[in-house]
């Protein structure tokens, strides 16, 4: 079994020390998971992410560490002194002078719920614009957050021809994952789904086309349900094993297979080369 998880945030504080975090990557080399993106969630921790990425290559080298850089919507207000023109410097300097490994923009997005009110909601749009401004220019995908706020999110994605993007840790509905699906995006799921009670992403989670399909730890929260109890588990990539296997038992069908078609989607959407053994036509006929 070869798994990637599309979306594990090691380089913030709460994944631990650097020798925890390198423990964690060992770890998920045993569990199988051989590929994992760290996205970026504001520019004060850009610098961080691509040190903690490149000790990580160094230390686990079995493991394939790939990078996104963003500003996701919580973190927004530290920029608020800040012109949207300086933000846009900011963010394409980033990606421009990114190291190797740099694989998607994000995180990124929308958040109208209880915990993105502290941000207006223009600003937020008007800075996932300028994400979406990027991923047109250099053809990489986002990397979305996106809570209660999809009729906003699939009119800016539509509003001109826009590259293949992520769903991050997917909440909606079986009727929006369709409608993403439709418009050439991937929805991936994370810890939520391996709630057996959890009956909107079990939905959404049978609705996904198989070529569209990702799974993602979201480390360190998010920690699987089956691991939580009266004592506080850190998340980690090795637990991508419970998501695989809870997704794969919404789908009816094994993790093996899911494992394989998730992986081979993760190589598609991020433009990565695939092992020899893992090479393959696109699911749905579409090549980046």
């Amino acid at each position: 079994m070869r798994l990637f998880d599309t979306h594990a945030h090691l380089d913030l504080p709460t994944a631990g020390t650097l020798s925890e975090r390198r423990s964690a990557a060992r770890r998920a080399k045993s569990a199988g998971i051989l590929d994992i993106l760290i996205p970026g969630v504001t520019p004060a921790t850009w610098p961080e992410l691509q040190t903690v990425a490149a000790d990580l290559r160094a230390h686990v080298p079995s493991v394939r560490i790939h990078t996104a850089v963003g500003i996701h919507p919580y973190w927004i207000g530290d920029l608020h002194q800040l012109e949207i023109s300086a933000i846009r410097a900011l963010l394409s300097e980033a990606i421009a002078s990114a190291p190797a490994g740099l694989v998607a923009i994000g995180e990124c997005g929308l958040d109208f719920g209880r915990r993105g009110d502290a941000i207006a909601r223009g600003r937020q749009v008007a800075l996932l614009d300028l994400h979406l401004e990027r991923a047109r220019d250099t053809g990489l995908p986002l990397l979305l957050h996106c809570v209660k706020a999809h009729a906003v999110l699939l009119e800016r994605l539509s509003a001109a021809p826009t590259p293949p993007c992520v769903l991050h840790s997917f909440s909606g509905s079986a009727e929006l994952a369709k409608v993403y699906c439709r418009a050439g995006h991937y929805i991936s799921f994370a810890g939520a789904i391996t709630n057996p009670r959890a009956r909107k992403p079990l939905a959404a989670a049978r609705a996904v086309p198989d070529g569209r399909l990702l799974v993602e730890t979201d480390s360190p929260d998010q920690t699987p349900y089956s691991r939580r109890g009266a004592l506080a588990v850190r998340n980690e990539p090795a637990f991508l094993v419970d998501i695989a296997e809870a997704t794969a038992q919404a789908r009816g069908t094994d993790a093996d297979t899911l494992a394989a078609q998730t992986t081979a989607n993760a190589y598609t959407v991020f433009g990565l080369s695939r092992p020899s053994a893992d090479a393959r036509a696109d699911p749905d006929g579409l090549r980046r």
